[in-house]
């Protein structure tokens, strides 16, 4: 009965979890003849607190703005008419605090140029200037991997799985590399165009994955699989988690120069803050492990494997009606 009633209490907590930060907004502009500048701001309709693009003073807006629907995110776009040199405009995006997102911003000059810089909270402004190094693209889409990685509670729960799972740091060692393998290469295939993006389906994958990788520790299916076969299958289960990465990237990369190091800066972001989160829960067992008594331990793996259990439930249950209504609204996934 205890157990029970856990186990409704953190489907509860399910409910207040939130599995994924949202994605950045994209802010797109096209410099033409004329002192004209054709404006793109594409942002998630989700966010509580949306933010918004401050114009540069002096820039006036021709004709009127066109909103659209594009999926999970609003777009609007405009023209603006700007009476100074493109290098004295200042552009910036209000709210990044609030919204606790990102912004990408993407600059095309007259002379064939591209421009892209991500906006955050300590760096919300944008004057056109030479382009920005590929070093600097690497910087700056690793931050953004970090902290999608360590926001997304869905991720994190199957990595604790794969901690627990492991019967010692080799295997560890083996199991982690061929999750990251698995998302890596499906991360790459949907940013770069190869296989479309299905949000809504590839997040009730993943939280099909963490119940199943609750089903594992719980009954001891992993440990008396072969350490081959459940290689695989965690690979597999890393190529769904890739799915959901690539929801970040696949509104905000256009296939065109920059996709390369925007990839690569952003997988290495994952990675680091993935063991950025393996270190802490390490640290987490060794203190446990000082303790007088081992019960405690126990005690947290059960806790831990009824957490995943019920949360995952949760989502498979909340996304199931999203997928459904995705595929009777637009007929796709």
């Amino acid at each position: 009965m205890n157990k029970l009633r856990l186990f409704f209490l953190l489907m509860c907590v399910g409910n207040m979890t939130q599995a994924h930060n949202f994605a950045p907004s994209l802010l797109e502009l096209r410099e033409q003849p004329g002192g004209i500048v054709e404006l793109l701001w594409r942002t998630p309709m989700q966010a509580v607190t949306q933010p918004a693009p401050v114009l540069p003073q002096g820039c006036r807006q021709l004709g009127k703005r066109v909103q659209v629907v594009n999926g999970s995110a609003v777009e609007f776009r405009y023209s603006l008419v700007c009476p100074v040199s493109m290098g004295e405009l200042n552009f910036s995006v209000r709210g990044l605090t609030e919204s606790k997102t990102a912004a990408l911003l993407r600059w095309h000059s007259l002379a064939g140029g591209r421009q892209q810089l991500l906006l955050r909270t300590d760096q919300d402004s944008f004057v056109p200037k030479s382009d920005i190094g590929m070093g600097r693209a690497l910087v700056q889409f690793s931050a953004l991997g970090v902290s999608h990685i360590l926001a997304g509670v869905d991720h994190l729960l199957f990595v604790l799985g794969l901690l627990m799972l492991a019967s010692g740091i080799r295997q560890l060692v083996i199991l982690i590399t061929s999750f990251t393998l698995g998302h890596s290469i499906s991360l790459a295939l949907v940013s770069l165009g190869f296989i479309p993006y299905m949000p809504s389906l590839a997040e009730w994958l993943i939280a099909l994955s963490v119940l199943l990788m609750a089903g594992f520790l719980s009954t001891g299916v992993g440990q008396t699989k072969s350490r081959a076969g459940m290689t695989v299958l965690i690979a597999g289960f890393g190529l769904l988690h890739g799915l959901g990465f690539a929801g970040v990237l696949s509104e905000l990369l256009d296939g065109s120069s920059g996709v390369v190091s925007a990839l690569l800066g952003f997988n290495i972001g994952i990675e680091l803050g993935q063991l950025m989160f393996i270190a802490a829960v390490m640290a987490g067992v060794w203190l446990l492990r000082q303790l007088p008594s081992l019960r405690w331990l126990a005690g947290a793996r059960w806790a831990a494997i009824y957490l995943m259990g019920s949360v995952s439930m949760y989502w498979l249950l909340d996304r199931g009606l999203k997928l459904v209504e995705a595929t009777l609204d637009y007929g796709v996934y």
